[in-house]
């Protein structure tokens, strides 16, 4: 009896720890890494993202670039940050990427990490500069072909989606074309526009403002289906049967961050996602808001590392 007494006690102070825990978060600003440099897909969105959350939560959500290694600095900024819900990472698909496309990382993708919520779907476009004597994606694909190596395709980095979704594609034409990575997207957007690069292959968030002001040219979609954005533009795997390449954004918290500070986490960003304004805003961006719950997160981000590993090995990217 004396036992129970006493383990009854424990578990009760337990209970009354977390529920204060949860009532005092967040105790300050909070930190949102973004593993890639200022302009790109992920961080345009981070701060959409950071903007609303710090009005719901009554706290400063601010953004830290932390760029370099295709996101891996700033992702073990995050797996090695203090678990007490100050530090969240603002991730995507090229974490899922990494145990495929290096020999060794400072943290363990499946592990080191808590999924809060996905938090967007993103799909990708084909843009080329225009003096490249293409209008569209068979066009492209035969002007690739005849010209071997000598095609220059920007990306964020080894293994980002830029990179897996250009040698899936030049994998599937018989092609070849030349890998030049940057440090982002956003200077992989830049040569594109000065012409030092011919192409890219990337989240339409990122060229959405280039492909307005006309100095990019699109010829395609990586999706599945036609996007709201790009109507006129073709899915490239009407031309490159079987093509299909998108990635997403997703929050996460370092390893053992309490289960309630994530919850709590996860509801703030599920309401910001679900707020009209913000829905239109990340649209018109070319994302679609998702807001998972974390288990359901949880068990998506399992499933892109197994999918990504299948990727990378189409695409014959190897591990550094």
């Amino acid at each position: 009896m004396k036992f129970l007494l006493s383990f009854m006690v424990v578990f009760a102070s337990a209970l009354t720890s977390h529920a204060v825990h949860a009532q005092a978060w967040p105790s300050g600003p909070v930190t949102m890494v973004v593993p890639f440099a200022p302009g790109g897909s992920t961080d345009i969105a981070a701060r959409v993202l950071a903007q609303h959350l710090t009005a719901r939560l009554g706290q400063s959500v601010v953004i830290v670039n932390r760029p370099g290694s295709t996101g891996v600095i700033g992702n073990g900024a995050v797996a090695t940050a203090k678990p007490d819900g100050q530090t969240f990472l603002f991730g995507s698909g090229s974490l899922a990427a990494g145990p495929s496309l290096y020999k060794s990382l400072p943290y363990n993708t499946a592990s080191d990490f808590i999924p809060v919520s996905q938090l967007t779907s993103i799909a990708s476009i084909l843009v080329v500069h225009p003096s490249v004597p293409a209008k569209n994606v068979r066009e492209f694909s035969d002007y690739i072909k005849a010209n071997p190596g000598k095609v220059n395709y920007g990306s964020a980095g080894p293994g980002s989606l830029q990179h897996v979704a250009g040698a899936l594609f030049e994998k599937q034409i018989g092609g070849q074309m030349v890998h030049i990575p940057y440090k982002g997207g956003a200077p992989a957007n830049a040569d594109l526009i000065a012409g030092r690069v011919e192409a890219v292959f990337g989240p339409i968030v990122e060229l959405l403002p280039f492909v307005k002001a006309g100095s990019v040219r699109v010829l395609g979609v990586t999706s599945g289906k036609r996007s709201a954005v790009f109507p006129d533009a073709a899915p490239i795997s009407a031309d490159v049967p079987g093509y299909e390449i998108g990635t997403w954004h997703g929050m996460f918290a370092p390893k053992g961050t309490p289960p309630a500070i994530v919850n709590s986490m996860n509801k703030a960003v599920v309401a910001v996602l679900n707020d009209p304004s913000v829905r239109t805003r990340l649209l018109e961006l070319g994302l679609e808001p998702v807001g998972s719950s974390p288990a359901e997160f949880s068990g998506f981000f399992q499933s892109e590392i197994k999918r990504w590993k299948e990727l990378v090995q189409i695409s014959g990217a190897t591990p550094e």
